[in-house]
């Protein structure tokens, strides 16, 4: 069994977890003894003392969640008694943000909810909106509880009264066994309920130890350069640009999409990639073979938008509360979507009308049919060119620190998948069949014991594979 948690997530609990306990044993002039059974009191004063020296909520939430994990994994205590202090500063953090927009009915903040859901849903949608969510989040996150609640009969927040972790441990074991879902879908299921029993039902769901869904290491599929091109052949438009851009610059399809005209850097061939994965921003090289292409988009772009200002229908959907902030820039050009959809269509959850971007499933069905018609028959996705474009600059010697900030990687072991399709220069390995020469003698001679030492000092290749140099020869040798 395997517990739901990431060793690189532990490891740096475990370190704020420490530090924070030094802090709060210094302000209390204690020894920082692990031995140390501290109250709920103290950690009030503590956090009082840090909100009159000018620490925002959120912070201070974050020191809470700090002594909550040193007392529940150094003491090996409960912290029960924590959990309300660290829901309270929740709460206070949420209106913070709501305060600093400039907001004063939570109305404005969430959205518009839709009464006729379950109670327990609606509060759930709050709390993900109030916390900044993605509305992508939020879609997955309440269609987990819904599964959940579907399962158990559960229809109000009064039903979950007497329901607990191990009702959250069997549902994921029988996603596992009966359901055959993927390891990704079974761990979105537990942050779905590990979100509701924090921020809304307010308890805390202890460890859960459940049948981890199994699913075989994957490599990624890569495609030759001439399969791209053969792709690239049959996509026109704005979709042959899009796909060039996810090949060009290692884009995901959702930031290709979201790309505004601020975006685009021609002058320094730059491009920004904001609200990425993870809520990161980065930079990526503009290719210059996209930037008349990407220019004629823009000119196109360009005379949409002028019939939608003089329709009086100009508006984009604006992110972080900007809209209330700059009420202007929803209908300036530089925050339009450089990818429009050819109709408006209305926020799922402000109602507002805008003209949003091109529909997540609308490239995929484009892509399908090139895919078909180039004759490819690879599983080829959108993502797909994300691999090509990180394959190809490993196989051209680019640092793979380099790929990892182009990808927006945030552990350089993410990138690292991508070593094991590339085909190296430096090595070589013949295959004894490759070997076989009907009616001849002929051998390739056996490389020297000395050479082979000198390939692994000098790195070229590794043991294992002059290991297999060496019993080739010498098989060979016998023959």
């Amino acid at each position: 069994m395997a517990f739901f948690e990431r060793s690189n997530r532990q490891d740096r609990e475990a370190k704020w977890a420490t530090i924070w306990f030094k802090q709060f044993a210094v302000f209390h002039q204690r020894a920082a003894d692990p031995q140390w059974s501290f109250t709920a009191e103290e950690v009030i004063v503590f956090s009082k003392h840090k909100r009159d020296n000018g620490m925002p909520a959120w912070k201070r939430q974050s020191m809470v969640e700090g002594l909550i994990n040193y007392r529940q994994r150094v003491q090996r205590e409960a912290a029960d008694d924590l959990q309300p202090i660290r829901r309270k500063l929740g709460e206070i953090a949420a209106w913070e943000r709501a305060k600093s927009d400039g907001v004063e009915d939570i109305e404005e903040v969430v959205g518009t909810i839709n009464p006729r859901e379950p109670d327990v849903i609606q509060e759930m949608r709050r709390k993900l909106r109030l916390m900044g969510k993605q509305y992508s989040t939020e879609r997955a996150y309440v269609g987990k509880v819904r599964a959940f609640m579907s399962a158990r009969g559960l229809k109000t927040l009064d039903d979950f009264a007497n329901i607990d972790g191990g009702d959250v441990e069997s549902h994921l074991t029988d996603l596992a066994v009966d359901g055959n879902v993927a390891p990704s879908t079974q761990n979105q299921a537990f942050h779905a309920l590990l979100f509701l029993f924090e921020h809304v039902l307010n308890r805390d769901i202890g460890r859960i130890q459940a049948i981890r869904a199994s699913k075989g290491k994957q490599i990624p599929t890569v495609m030759s350069v001439n399969e791209i091109e053969s792709i690239f052949g049959n996509l026109r438009g704005v979709y042959l640009v899009i796909a060039k851009l996810l090949y060009g610059c290692g884009l995901r399809i959702s930031e290709a999409l979201r790309l505004r005209v601020k975006d685009i850097d021609f002058d320094n061939l730059l491009i920004e990639i904001h609200q990425s994965k993870g809520g990161k921003s980065r930079i990526v090289p503009l290719p210059k073979d996209l930037v008349e292409p990407l220019r004629r988009v823009l000119k196109s772009r360009r005379v949409l938008y002028d019939y939608d200002v003089a329709d009086g229908v100009a508006s984009v959907w604006l992110p972080h509360a900007l809209a209330r902030k700059y009420p202007s820039a929803a209908v300036e050009w530089r925050w339009q979507f450089v990818f429009a959809s050819h109709k408006l269509s209305r926020d799922p959850r402000t109602r507002a009308i805008h003209r949003h971007h091109l529909h997540r499933d609308t490239f995929p069905n484009r892509l399908r049919i090139a895919v078909e018609s180039a004759e490819v028959d690879k599983a080829v996705t959108s993502h797909t060119f994300r691999h090509s474009f990180a394959t190809h600059l490993l196989h051209q010697g680019t640092d793979i620190r380099t790929i990892q900030e182009l990808l927006g990687h945030s552990d350089v072991a993410t990138t690292m998948i991508y070593t094991h399709v590339v085909n190296r220069d430096d090595i070589t390995v013949v295959s004894p069949l490759d070997r076989l020469q009907t009616g001849s003698q002929a051998k390739d001679p056996p490389e020297s014991d000395a050479s082979n030492r000198a390939l692994v000092e000098s790195g070229a290749t590794s043991g294992v594979e002059v290991l297999w140099r060496w019993l080739s020869g010498r098989i060979l040798g016998r023959a």
